[in-house]
């Protein structure tokens, strides 16, 4: 392992971070929140000298590139080192109940998740809540994407972070130089970003208010500052636009590239987002008619208006809510559980399975019938007119099936710790989703992940960093092959 050349790295990772840290400090400052503000000049004062230590060892150190073992060992490792050290806050303000809390609540912010250990989120610090949701727009597209985008990096390294942390099966770069293709992501994703926060701000949400939604809108985190979450605003024009946005976020970010480039045709022929898009307009004509003939709003509009929303919500893994959709009839719940499964596009800030793998695995169903009843025939599984390669098919056949163990090893480890069955698998799928709002128990009206004992928490922590990093990256550490010479 190049140790000297991860922990440098590292150490450049979370001055980074630091420097992010640095806005909500100063907001503390602004308000007057001397507790809060004292408790991220503790948190700066721990990264400088975390930083410091390592960067002042690491000058005589000789530099040369990663493999793909230290790659994965650097982006699990930033991740962690960055949820222990933003999670200080939280611990030293009392905003959450212990360490355990604290540090789920950051993972939970950086892996864009979104299910929170607090029960009375208003009564939190503002500049802890900022910091919160501020984590979840670092860790949508990518905490380590956006180190490459910032700083060059020697040798063929700058793909293999890459590869490492974007999420979705596919990371295929946009521009032969792999920083120019983080910088233009990040690009687009800021871009994104001040769009939304001028909409919602035109809409009446003051400045604060609007970069959280936003934050948790583009990253499809969920994290907001207010207990009804966006409901708490009651205003159709915040709940068009954000659903907007959150369909948005779940579309692969390289469509936006092609699409500033005039490629139309790119956007048009592209599969996996004809089949997201279907797949969410389906799921929300059933919602729209079972509210409707349930009665449960008063205009069809209104229905239409609450179904789209949380489809938006649930499927591309936000989180958000509006209303208690547990109140809704059960067919609404089974939609809403599967779209829990399927998640956003690949390249996107979503969660879930991914579309591309799912409509891979379709194809590889189909194909293993057509080869049933035409044993000599040779059959190919494509994408878009291109041909996939069968280790492509059969890593993302591993994945899901990985996927689905995780789920239901969360499920025992919740449901260990006295939830009932529904309210366990619901977090076990939510937490390796990176969903966040789930059903029962851990749904908007139940008694949510604060109760929880602290080894359940630290569980659905790891599994939380194996969903958003792919799991390959993450459980390929706990392997023995990963650690022989």
């Amino acid at each position: 392992m190049n140790w000297k050349q991860i922990l440098r790295l590292s150490g450049t990772m979370q001055s980074i971070i630091g420097l992010f840290m640095l806005i909500p400090t100063i907001m503390a400052a602004f308000m007057g929140e001397w507790e809060a503000f004292r408790a991220f000049i503790v948190s700066l004062a721990l990264i400088l000298i975390y930083v410091s230590i390592i960067l002042t060892i690491g000058r005589s150190w000789q530099s040369r590139s990663l493999n793909v073992r230290d790659v994965y060992l650097f982006v699990t490792l930033t991740w962690v080192v960055a949820s222990a050290l933003g999670s200080i806050p939280l611990m030293l303000t009392h905003t959450t109940a212990d360490f355990a809390s604290s540090f789920m609540e950051i993972m939970s912010g950086f892996t864009t998740t979104g299910l929170t250990t607090l029960s009375d989120i208003e009564i939190a610090p503002r500049s802890i809540l900022f910091w919160r949701s501020l984590t979840h727009w670092l860790g949508g597209m990518g905490i380590v994407v956006l180190f490459v985008a910032l700083l060059p990096l020697v040798g063929v390294e700058g793909f293999q972070l890459f590869g490492a942390e974007a999420v979705g099966p596919t990371k295929s770069k946009l521009t032969p130089k792999i920083k120019n293709t983080a910088l233009i992501l990040w690009l687009i994703y800021v871009g994104i970003t001040a769009i939304e926060v001028m909409l919602l701000a035109f809409g009446g949400l003051s400045l604060y208010d609007a970069f959280t939604v936003t934050f948790g809108t583009v990253a499809t985190g969920g994290f907001v500052t207010k207990n009804a979450s966006i409901g708490h605003y009651a205003s159709a024009y915040v709940d068009v636009v954000v659903t907007i946005f959150m369909v948005m976020a779940g579309v692969n970010f390289s469509l936006y590239f092609a699409l500033i480039r005039k490629k139309i045709t790119t956007i048009w022929r592209d599969t996996e987002l004809k089949v997201y898009l279907v797949i969410y307009l389906l799921a929300t004509t059933v919602i729209t008619i079972s509210l409707v003939s349930d009665g449960r709003y008063e205009t069809v509009g209104t229905a239409l208006r609450y179904g789209a929303f949380h489809s938006a919500s649930i499927m591309t893994t936000t989180g958000f809510a509006i209303d208690d959709y547990s109140l809704w009839p059960p067919i609404t719940h089974a939609v809403l559980l599967s779209l829990m499964f399927i998640g956003g596009c690949a390249g996107s800030t979503g969660g879930g399975i991914k579309v591309t793998r799912l409509v891979t695995m379709f194809k590889l169903g189909r194909q293993s019938v057509r080869s049933l009843l035409h044993p000599r025939g040779v059959f190919t599984i494509q994408h878009d007119s291109e041909r996939i390669a069968w280790k492509t098919v059969n890593a993302i056949a591993g994945f899901i099936a990985i996927y689905i163990a995780l789920v239901l090893a969360a499920t025992l480890t919740v449901a260990s710790a006295g939830y009932d069955l529904l309210s366990a698998f619901a977090a076990g799928l939510i937490s390796v989703g990176n969903i966040g709002l789930g059903l029962a128990e851990v749904g908007p009206s139940g008694i949510g992940f604060g109760p929880m004992p602290a080894y359940a928490k630290w569980v659905l922590s790891l599994m939380m960093l194996a969903g958003r990093l792919e799991i390959y990256t993450v459980f390929s550490i706990f392997t023995r092959t990963f650690w022989r010479k």
